[in-house]
């Protein structure tokens, strides 16, 4: 048997980015500075494809766990509305023993879930492809919604197909980084 696990690991860059004015040259740009209240971030659960054999497919679909599979989980607070936020993942090709490795594929539509909620359920609610930056990684809490602390929790799911390797413990780093662009 061999038991596969991606830990679930947090960048929280959380500031304004000039970045993206300074990408258009016609801009003008101006001094400004925006506070910002704290924003505290966690991974709530990593990705566990639980007991396999050589040969099986695991295949976890994002969500909060409750089984024995679960899929990496993050939690940011204290989001304000009105603001767009970038996040990126740093995704690992293999869950790796010593020199031996099982490929992980990220590449489905399905396999990313976001939640934004301000102490009830899902306000704002999104599926996309962690494999795919070109996709969801941009999100705005619109100015229309009650409230001005939220919660973003965003939640990533896999799927492995075990090679012939020896059986053991199988393991990654999947990091979200997740910032403010304004």
């Amino acid at each position: 048997m061999l038991r596969c696990t991606i830990l679930s690991l947090l960048a929280a860059t959380l500031v304004a980015s000039p970045a993206l004015a300074q990408s258009d040259p016609g801009a003008i740009l101006a001094n400004a500075t925006i506070q910002l209240p704290p924003v505290t971030g966690s991974g709530i659960q990593n990705l566990d494809f639980g007991d396999l054999v050589p040969g099986a497919t695991g295949d976890v679909t994002p969500g909060p766990s409750g089984g024995p599979t679960s899929s990496a989980g993050w939690r940011f607070s204290g989001i304000r509305k009105g603001r767009l936020l970038l996040w990126t993942f740093t995704l690992p090709t293999a869950l790796v023993r010593g020199t031996d490795a099982i490929p992980v594929d990220w590449n489905n539509a399905n396999y990313g879930t976001s939640c934004v909620s301000n102490g009830g359920g899902c306000l704002v609610n999104a599926s996309f492809n962690p494999a795919n930056p070109g996709f969801w990684r941009f999100m705005i809490i619109p100015n229309n919604t009650p409230g001005n602390n939220f919660d973003v929790t965003v939640y990533a799911g896999a799927r492995v197909t075990i090679p012939p390797v020896p059986p053991g413990v199988y393991n990654a780093s999947v990091r979200l980084t997740m910032a403010y662009l304004f």
